[in-house]
């Protein structure tokens, strides 16, 4: 998604082309992580386009330069932070063969994005009303592949008599409910370190999940 971010006017043609992102790269992480405080802070609705361009020190003109509009930009933010949970959160989970170490790993690794992606997080709770009927269906998928890696992985934690007798979808709901909804909360500037945030929470949902030994 992010190659797809950066629109730039192809002179041998007329409308816009999608560049590759390899040379420009940083700069666009930069505008989507000035658009998403933008977002969290004033709202999508209430955003220009102008709002963004002042936050990343460009001209409307020298913004569209990078971005197609208001709404593909939102889509990219979630995009990104939805390519942030696959490599920082799926992937490392992935390699772990013991269902209860990969939730635990999966819980980690989660509530630790908020180190970098914050923002992200937010807007991808906050504004998927504000998306196209196209971008909303797209990142609904995403969001289901996750729900579904936690769900597997409660399922090998019941097959294995690890599990309360808990409905397994059910709690998949309620496990992501509370890591991604502590993006409304949490604030990394605040007296609270996220490793105690994440040692709590953790210890919170193993014991509401896991039977005791």
């Amino acid at each position: 998604m992010m190659d797809e971010v950066i629109a730039t006017k192809d002179k041998g043609a007329e409308g816009i082309r999608y560049a590759s992102l390899k040379k420009t790269r940083a700069r666009a992480e930069e505008i989507l992580e000035a658009a998403a405080e933008v977002f969290t802070v004033k709202g999508f609705d209430a955003t220009s386009m102008n709002d963004i361009a002042k936050a990343v020190d460009l001209t409307k003109a020298g913004l569209y330069h990078y971005i197609r509009g208001k709404q593909d930009l939102l889509h990219a933010i979630m995009d990104f932070a939805m390519d942030a949970i696959e490599m920082q959160v799926l992937e490392p989970a992935r390699q772990i063969a013991d269902p209860t170490e990969r939730l635990e790993m999966t819980l980690y690794k989660h509530i630790h994005l908020f180190e970098n992606y914050g923002t992200h997080v937010t807007i991808l709770i906050d504004e998927m009303t504000a998306l196209t009927p196209a971008h909303r269906e797209h990142i609904i998928q995403r969001k289901r592949a996750y729900l579904d890696f936690v769900r597997n992985t409660l399922c090998e934690l019941k097959a294995a008599g690890r599990m309360r007798d808990l409905d397994v979808t059910i709690t998949s709901l309620n496990i992501l409910s509370t890591i991604v909804g502590m993006a409304r909360w949490y604030n990394t500037d605040g007296k609270m370190p996220l490793d105690h945030v994440s040692e709590q929470t953790i210890r919170w949902i193993l014991r509401g999940v896991l039977k005791d030994e």
